[in-house]
């Protein structure tokens, strides 16, 4: 995750993008001191490093979001960012999801490219074993395609995109239930 927080701070020149410079900084720093005594919980941290992400997307500079959505995927695979076992449960505003969702929820106004980006990013959501997919959750990703949809709908890459992802998670959560009824 340093390596593209360092990425993103190199590529955020620019008087434009001190706010993501600096947040680059703080989430660095923010991981650094999680290796010493000094711990925070995994929604401060996810917060933290979430927020210069969030912001290269809503820059609307395409090198800038590629990168952020980079860091998004490599986000699910870090353990770091993880709750663990026995810890008190979060508000829905503080789970992993609700963070994430909220990271993204500038994609109806990406650049096409950028889109299809986070459509992958919301797959690796959907089959990540972090995440318990539950109907609620299933319509919160729901919400972000249709909304991406409804903005795109004269880009047919965008909504072949979306429809794909789509199905894909509703086919998948279609065959864990029936797993679960077996």
């Amino acid at each position: 995750m340093e390596e593209i927080l360092r990425k993103l701070q190199k590529d955020a020149s620019g008087h434009k993008h001190k706010a993501v410079r600096d947040a680059c900084v703080c989430a660095c720093e923010t991981l650094e001191s999680q290796k010493g005594s000094t711990k925070i919980s995994p929604s401060q941290l996810r917060e933290r490093c979430l927020l210069p992400l969030q912001m290269a997307l809503e820059s609307k500079n395409a090198k800038l979001g590629q990168t952020a959505l980079s860091g998004m995927q490599k986000f699910l695979c870090d353990d770091r960012f993880m709750g663990g076992v026995g810890l008190e449960v979060e508000v829905l505003e503080k789970q992993l999801l609700s963070q994430m969702l909220e990271a993204i929820r500038v994609t109806p106004s990406l650049h096409e490219d950028l889109q299809v980006e986070v459509m992958k990013v919301l797959l690796c959501i959907t089959y990540s074993p972090n995440f318990d997919i539950n109907g609620d959750s299933i319509l919160r990703i729901a919400q972000v395609c249709i909304e991406t949809y409804m903005s795109s709908c004269h880009q047919r890459s965008i909504n072949t995109a979306v429809r794909a992802t789509l199905s894909q998670i509703l086919g998948d959560l279609t065959l864990q239930l029936r797993h679960r009824q077996e």
